[in-house]
Formats: structure tokens, sequence, C-alpha cells
């Protein structure tokens, strides 16, 4: 059984932001019966990995905390919640599994076309998951670039490849290493468009707040979904010439 303990990162000097606060207090709400576990720089030493320490370093805080919520799964078991996740029901159905996780929907910008992705917002694994291990190795063999980051997210598609995981949106489960839900389980929110698709079996959302991200960040963040609603909306070719003639008007 999965035990009913809640992990969460958050590295750092910035303060948690009211939107943070809020989700959290969601979680409260409906796993009333979880412990939560901060994990932070004063009970996760990042000097022990290479990896970390680099990422640290350069304050991509957000990669620290991708080798940390693994460790923590790892070690302990339970489940691993991004900050920016709205629960809205319990994982309780879920505690049986050896280790769970879901997908999330995404879009090409070009084609307008749905994409599938494995996502490590929201995972629940028991201590010593064979999964995890297989990440956890993978970042001990990993050298931390600024120039290339390379996410967790793309980790776990090499391992799901390996493994024959499709990424197709539909429920597989690889008995003793995995379970994958669809994305309306954990990740209702299109992680390109943010359209919400909120069915029945959702038991959370993740409303990709990027609250890791610097100012600076944060605002190419805004940009970029702007241009991401303007391609979905209008498509490629039509918001690029939208695109173009507002540089000129502002020229």
């Amino acid at each position: 059984m999965i035990p009913k303990l809640i992990h969460y990162c958050w590295f750092g000097p910035q303060p948690l932001p009211a939107a943070t606060r809020q989700y959290i207090a969601s979680w409260r709400q409906f796993l009333p019966d979880y412990q939560i576990q901060l994990w932070n720089e004063h009970n996760f030493d990042y000097q022990a990995n290479a990896y970390t320490r680099s990422a640290y370093a350069a304050g991509k805080y957000a990669f620290v905390a991708d080798v940390c919520r693994i460790q923590a799964l790892y070690q302990h078991g339970g489940i691993y919640l991004d900050t920016d996740v709205q629960m809205i029901a319990s994982f309780d159905p879920f505690l049986h599994h050896h280790c769970f996780t879901g997908f999330e929907q995404g879009m090409n910008p070009y084609t307008r076309e749905l994409t599938c992705n494995p996502q490590a917002g929201v995972m629940g694994c028991e201590a010593g998951s064979i999964l995890m291990q297989d990440i956890w190795q993978q970042y001990q063999n990993l050298e931390f670039n600024p120039q290339q980051l390379i996410t967790i997210n793309q980790l776990f598609k090499q391992i799901y490849q390996k493994h024959g995981i499709i990424l197709n949106d539909q429920r597989q489960e690889i008995p003793g290493y995995v379970c994958v839900y669809p994305s309306d389980y954990f990740m209702a929110k299109n992680a390109y468009t943010h359209e919400l698709n909120r069915t029945a079996n959702t038991v959370c959302i993740h409303h990709y707040d990027g609250t890791w991200l610097n100012d600076s960040k944060g605002i190419n963040q805004l940009k970029r979904r702007i241009l991401n609603t303007l391609r979905t909306t209008l498509g490629a070719r039509n918001s690029q010439k939208l695109i173009a003639l507002l540089k000129r008007k502002n020229r």
C-alpha cells in the first residue's frame, strides 16, 4: 500500500505565493488524514549530488526539485504533488498500486494536434519503487547543462518507451512497476492550451502556474502562453501574420 504521505518541494529564496497556499489548503481539505511533507534546502542535501549541486548554483530550483521528489518517493513512498496542483477528490482509491502516475495532454503549436506526454507533477508509489529507482539512476549519470536542459518528463518518456508504454492517453499498467492513468484523472488541464477537461474521473487539476519562475521568466512564460493561444485560435500561419502586423505598427 502507498502510505498517506504527500511530498512537495520549494527551493530558493522566494516565499510561497498566495495561490500555492490555497492549493495546499485544498490538499488538507480533501486529504485530511494524509501527512504533508515539505522538502527544501534544510532537509534535502542538494550538495550530495553533482546534478542538484550545479542546478542549485545556477538558480534552476525546479531541476533540484525534480531529483528531490524522486528521492523522497523512493525512500519514503507516498504521493508527490507540484505546488500548483488543486485537489478535488481523494487519492484513497489509488493507494493499492505499487506505483501510479498519469499522462498529460498538450498541443502541437503548428499542426494544432493534441499530444500526449508523461508528467511528473502528480505521482505516487510505495517505498523502493522500481520506476523511481530507474529515474534516480538516470540522474546519477546526468550532467546539468543550463544551455541544454533535460526535463524530468523527458526521462520518464525514455523509461516508458523502454518498457513499451504507449503515449496514447489510455490506462496502461505494468504489474509491479507502474499504472499510468489517462490525463483526465490527475492532469485535467491541457499543458499547452490550459483548456480544462474535468470529468467524473478527475481527482486533481494541475494549473501550470510556473510558481518556480522568477519575474523575467514569468513574463516570458506569459508571452509564450499568448502566442500559444493565438496559434490555437487562428492557426500557425494566420497567427504569424498577425504578429508581423503588430510588430510593424509598433515600430
